[in-house]
This record gives C-alpha cells, structure tokens and sequence, in this order.
C-alpha cells in the first residue's frame, strides 16, 4: 500500500486492505489549541498521526483514521485560535467514530490522544468496549524528567506543552511550521499535583502568559527524531499492558 491513511485511499483500497488483514484501525484524537509563541495550533494533530502512522508500521495490521480535532481544551481558551468541545460533543464524536469502523468490520479501535485533556475521556470511552483500546502520546511529569535526564536538559525543560520535546519533534516533522526565533521560556517549575489542578481548572495563562510549560529553546530536529522514536515505543509498551492485563 501507497498509504497507511485512510482518508487518502479509495474504498476499495480500504477493503482490500481488510481482507489482507488489516483489521485494526488507529484514530488520532487531537487538538487545536495554542502552542506558545514558537509552534501552529495544529501541534498536537500533527504529532498525533506521525505517532500514529508509525504505531501502525509497527503494528503491520493497522490503518489510520482521520485525526479527531479539536479536542477537550478549555484551559487554553485564553489564547485565541484554540477550539475546544463541550465533553458531551467529544464523546459523541469520538464515539460515531468507533461506531462508523466498527459497522466496516474492524476487530479492534486504538484511541490514541496526542493531547492532555482527551487522555481520561478518551481511556473512559474505551472501558465502555470491549474492542476499543486507549493509549497516549502525553508523558506525565515523571516522564518528562526522565527524559530531561537521559538527554542532560535543564530540569523545567520539559513541561509537557508547547516544551522543548514537543518543539523537537515539529522541527523533525515540519520544520516549515516552527518559528525558533520566537520562543520564549514558559513555565519552567515542577508540576506538583496542586499546580496541574490549577492549570485544567484555571487555565494555562495561570502559569504562564507565553502559553508554554516548558522552555524550547534547547529544541532540535535529530532529539525530535530521537523522541518520535521513544513515542513508538512507549505506546507498543502501552498496548501490550493492555493485552496483558485485559486480553485480546
């Protein structure tokens, strides 16, 4: 196949696929939202379907759905540009499209959210089937110093958006769409549990007036190839604690 995407194939295309195997489909739910001063409001849709075309290579039996954006981001409302659904909307999406592939005849739905607020609603969604799996492309706050660590960055470096990994990875996927020259540091201290409490309900700019948690400024194009790579990875880990605990 010329594409793992299905909205750039023929029906046909799609049901010889299904017949060759190709029984499971991934659906990037994303978002449309501020980034910072640096990075489009198409970031997390972006990086949402390169991680999942590249789950889908990893997979060998998998297609990709259009990507589900905008998503769940009131939090970053104060910002102008960003789109956010009302939870009853998101659901209703979300769930039309696991009805649409699931009347097509794909055995299994992989509901992968590139962006923070869809992981619970994404993860509540798919305890309601028995064919629908959830995984995530959002690293939590220990994650990211994980990551700080390996790579030698300063610790605040990796805030979780708009950050220097998020950065990265855009360089190494569009590069055309990153302005480096604009990036100003946001918010750059830990992430106790009080302070994401405080982002989700009082929004983004309660942290920070750049719209970033994190500082890009360290950002580059082959650390972006590095944690696309990772991303690979963590979600196949993802999926097979899935199978682990669950089956299937």
């Amino acid at each position: 196949m010329k594409t793992l995407k299905m909205e750039y194939m023929t029906w046909p295309d799609v049901r010889a696929a299904m017949d060759a195997g190709f029984t499971r489909v991934i659906v990037p739910v994303a978002s449309i939202e501020q980034h910072g001063y640096q990075l489009p409001l198409c970031t997390d849709a972006v990086l949402g379907e390169a991680a999942a075309v590249r789950l889908a290579e990893r997979l060998g039996d998998a297609l990709v759905a259009p990507v589900i954006r905008p998503g769940i981001s009131p939090h970053h409302m104060a910002m102008p540009g960003t789109l956010t659904l009302r939870p009853e909307t998101f659901r209703m999406l979300v769930e039309d499209y696991i009805d649409c592939y699931t009347r097509h005849g794909f055995r299994e739905i992989v509901l992968l959210s590139s962006h923070g607020g869809n992981v619970k609603p994404c993860a509540e969604i798919a305890q309601r089937y028995a064919h629908v799996k959830a995984v995530y492309d959002v690293p939590k706050p220990e994650e990211l110093r994980e990551l700080e660590r390996i790579h030698n960055l300063p610790v605040g470096t990796n805030g979780g958006h708009a950050d220097e990994r998020e950065t990265s990875e855009m360089l190494a996927l569009e590069p055309h769409l990153v302005h480096m020259e604009r990036v100003e540091p946001g918010f750059t201290e830990p992430l106790t549990p009080e302070l994401l409490e405080k982002f989700f309900g009082e929004g983004v700019q309660a942290l920070t007036a750049v719209g970033c948690v994190g500082d890009a400024k360290e950002a580059c194009r082959e650390r972006g190839e590095w944690y696309l790579a990772h991303t690979t990875e963590e979600l196949m880990r993802q999926l097979d604690a899935i199978k682990a605990t669950h089956g299937g």
